[in-house]
């Protein structure tokens, strides 16, 4: 996610969809910057049981971002 996110804004393009990264356990991720993940993370092997709920969140996140 953060290589993709990487070559997108190297191009001009601009991320939408900044996700917190409160309540993962990561040590490191490319897909992490300024404090937030670039966009939805998604711990299926660990927590499964929040995917469902992420989705739907970030889902309303992304409508307001664009304003619909």
């Amino acid at each position: 996610m953060g290589i993709l996110e990487e070559k997108i804004s190297s191009l001009g393009g601009e991320t939408v969809g900044h996700w917190s990264t409160e309540g993962y356990e990561h040590s490191a991720s490319k897909a992490e910057k300024d404090g937030k993940f670039v966009g939805l993370a998604l711990d299926e092997d660990n927590q499964s049981e929040l995917t469902d709920e992420r989705i739907e969140s970030w889902t309303k996140q992304l409508k307001s971002e664009f304003g619909l």
